[in-house]
């Protein structure tokens, strides 16, 4: 660790004391009423604003999660910008379509992509960050490329790039595990799978389930962690919708992609968007690799790549004081310091904005 770095984690934990008196307290790190932005006949959008100045939308994973993880390490930035949780259609308190007007668009990347723009409109911002982690990063980026005008940075972590890299590196990894770590759950699984089953519902969904090795460094850090901030979850919300799980990648989930996300690859549309990019990931992240980090930000002209050594799927629960130093460090040299919410900030804060990865 270098001495910039050892001094960039000191200044964390100052703000991480001088922040929490205000987000840990409840001043907006649980879900109140929110927002709706109608986007289609009958589909209205939720989200939630924290703060004030710049933008800064923060789009979930899954497909199908809401925006309650974010909802605790990253509204520590709410002293850079304004936090948009967004829920994306069928998720969190956002309409689900089977409920929408006939003719509504599925769930899709598209769809996506078009709801966080009805958002920006809405919030009538000229420009945003985008941020997304694991299939929001999918959703980040499809973004960037395709409104590169109204995208000031861009921000994954633990990012996917297609339906190849999701089938390679995520459902036949999950699936080589178990057959070598699980031989007896393994067994299970191909017998229904025999039998007809698919692995997007009943038993053979949940036989999928609990695999916590390949997505954590340490698993007993994202368990009590998660176990720390179970205060911080919108509890009036749909945490996560299976349904729009299975319209995405398919009715047959864990074993080959499919749904609306089967043709998907976004690595040559990214040659669009040429601004700051911070892409993030975690070196022991078993279903979105540091591979996956490498090939996006190797098509992004101005991308910076950070590797988290003790982190697998989540960085910001198993270094979260890391990740706060990167992610403040990068967000103070993109956002205009006019735009900044006023409120205090030490001046050696100020100095140390950079903070390095350690190399892939």
């Amino acid at each position: 660790m270098t001495h910039r770095e050892k001094r960039s984690g000191i200044i964390a934990r100052v703000a991480l004391i001088l922040v929490c008196t205000n987000v840990f307290a409840g001043n907006g790190s649980a879900a109140g009423g929110g927002h709706y932005v109608t986007v289609e006949p009958g589909v209205r959008i939720h989200y939630d604003v924290l703060g004030s100045g710049v933008p800064i939308f923060m789009i979930a994973g899954g497909p199908g999660a809401n925006s309650s993880r974010f909802r605790y390490t990253h509204s520590l930035l709410k002293p850079l910008g304004k936090l948009v949780y967004i829920d994306n259609r069928g998720r969190g308190r956002s309409t689900e379509v089977k409920a929408a007007a006939p003719g509504a668009n599925t769930y899709s990347l598209e769809a996506d992509v078009m709801d966080v723009e009805a958002v920006r409109r809405a919030l009538e911002a000229e420009r945003i960050i985008i941020y997304g982690h694991s299939y929001g990063s999918m959703v980040a980026m499809a973004y960037a490329s395709r409104f590169p005008q109204h995208t000031l940075a861009l921000c994954t972590t633990s990012g996917i790039h297609g339906a190849r890299v999701w089938q390679e590196r995520n459902i036949d990894v999950v699936k080589r595990f178990l057959a070598n770590h699980y031989p007896k759950r393994w067994a299970r699984i191909v017998a229904l799978r025999d039998a007809g089953h698919l692995t997007g519902q009943g038993e053979l969904a949940d036989l999928f389930q609990g695999i916590e090795e390949l997505y954590a460094y340490n698993p007993e850090s994202e368990q009590r962690l998660h176990a720390q901030f179970e205060d911080f979850k919108d509890r009036k919300s749909t945490l996560f919708n299976p349904e729009v799980y299975r319209a995405m990648v398919g009715a047959d989930p864990e074993w080959t992609i499919g749904g609306t996300l089967a043709a998907v690859e976004l690595l040559p549309e990214l040659r669009n968007y040429t601004g700051p990019a911070l892409i993030m990931g975690g070196r022991f992240d078993r279903i979105c690799p540091p591979i996956n980090q490498v090939e996006i930000a190797d098509a992004l002209p101005g991308a910076r790549l950070v590797i988290f050594e003790k982190s697998g799927h989540a960085p910001f629960i198993e270094e979260p004081l890391r990740f706060l130093t990167v992610f403040s460090g990068f967000l103070e040299e993109v956002i205009p310091p006019g735009t900044r919410p006023k409120v205090p900030r030490s001046q050696d804060s100020a100095n140390d904005r950079n903070s390095s990865g350690t190399s892939p």
